[in-house]
């Protein structure tokens, strides 16, 4: 056989096998069609602006009070001017992050943050936050932990809309631990070692997650599952903890942050009415200001100091600091069985909760506001003298505050 023949039988075969593979590419095609443009998640305030959004391809993905959280074509949500669903991420400085133990190496608790705080004497007098509840919206919460299964009440994951909060992370067991740990490692005691927890998963495994989701959570922890305050199933809560915020461009040194994201505000607000303390993060972003939502006038906003009381570098510094509490090298529950020892406002702000929910321990009558003065009042203070932007009204002193 000729080689022009066997060319021409070679070409013949590959036109064959070029052929059908198009045409199976093709059939492909139709029957998964091509992916559509790049979405974005958005929120609407307004049902006109919402219904002409759904109109137009977009997915409603929540809805709280006249909030809704939309996913809509980029294309689409610029053309009605959509503002975004502002991110938040958990605020413990994640490059810094010791390696995570399985156990700790020594049970010495001679010297630590409870103690730099008056914690230990509170305790030792008999206050461990007993009966008092606590939110923590955050990652979610490792109730199998031997130090956190004691203290879980009840949870909702707003990020897989289900009923499990089950921790993915390990930053909201952390900061579960710094309120609430049993001390099984007495290294890790919390605060308030029997508060109950009522856990918000509002962030993902990364960390991440959504405006609209923690302001869904706000109302939920006030209100209960029915979503009417005043009824049998709400929880009851002496403080929110909310140890997450934005990022640059959304951080702010003068003054405050109260009508960048009005919803969360109005959330906020509607928490301290009900007499539920709201402990926001200053976040991590050191002068380039204070993150949302501790930037918002009605947050109780913690700054982090080492233990020396000498403000983190990375602590965010602005005119919405209220207080300051240790948050650098910090040891504390994870995921699984494990410890780790983690630095951040994140760490700062459960110091916070947990010194609310002794507070509340020794005065349940106390309101939002009396609380707040019993923490500013008896603050160390730090820094320039009275309030100033790095501390606060200075570190928290849980035995004076208590008293």
């Amino acid at each position: 056989m000729s080689k022009k023949i066997l060319f021409l039988i070679s070409f013949s075969f590959l036109v064959i096998i070029f052929a059908g593979t198009n045409a199976l590419a093709a059939v492909e095609r139709l029957e998964r069609p091509e992916r559509p443009e790049r979405e974005v998640r958005v929120v609407s305030n307004k049902a006109e602006e919402t219904i002409q959004a759904v109109s137009l391809g977009c997915v409603v993905l929540k809805e709280v009070k006249t909030l809704r959280a939309l996913r809509c074509p980029k294309e689409v949500a610029e053309n009605l001017s959509l503002n975004e669903d502002v991110r938040v991420f958990a605020l413990d400085d994640e490059k810094n992050r010791a390696v995570r133990i399985s156990r700790s190496k020594t049970t010495n608790a001679s010297v630590g943050p409870l103690q730099q705080i008056g914690a230990d004497i509170v305790q030792a007098s008999g206050n461990t936050g007993n009966s008092r509840k606590v939110a923590v919206l955050d990652t979610g919460y490792n109730y199998f932990h031997p130090e956190l299964i004691s203290s879980f009440l009840e949870g909702w994951d707003f990020v897989n809309n289900d009923n499990d909060p089950f921790d993915d992370n390990g930053h909201g067991s952390h900061v579960a631990g710094i309120i609430t740990a049993d001390g099984v490692d007495p290294k890790a005691k919390g605060v308030a070692p029997d508060a109950g927890v009522i856990a918000g998963k509002v962030l993902d495994q990364d960390g991440a997650g959504y405006f609209s989701d923690v302001v869904a959570a706000i109302y939920w922890v006030i209100d209960g599952p029915d979503g009417i305050y005043g009824n049998a199933d709400d929880f009851g809560v002496d403080v929110i903890n909310l140890s997450l915020g934005t990022s640059p461009p959304y951080t702010y040194k003068n003054g405050y942050c109260d009508n960048v994201l009005p919803d969360l505000t109005t959330a906020i607000k509607y928490a301290k009415d009900k007499g539920v303390v709201v402990a926001t993060a200053a976040g991590n972003s050191g002068s380039s200001g204070v993150s949302i939502p501790g930037c918002i006038s009605y947050s109780t906003t913690v700054g982090a100091v080492n233990k020396y009381d000498k403000v983190a570098s990375f602590s965010g510094r602005g005119n919405a600091v209220d207080i300051s509490a240790p948050g650098v090298s910090i040891f504390s529950s994870i995921l699984n069985n494990s410890y780790a020892t983690w630095s951040g406002t994140s760490m700062a702000t459960p110091m916070v909760s947990g010194v609310v929910a002794l507070i509340k321990s020794a005065h349940s009558a106390y309101t939002s506001s009396q609380v707040e003065n019993a923490l500013f009042n008896t603050a160390k203070d730090l820094g320039k003298r009275g309030k100033d932007t790095s501390y606060g009204y200075g570190r928290v002193n849980a035995t004076p505050a208590v008293k």
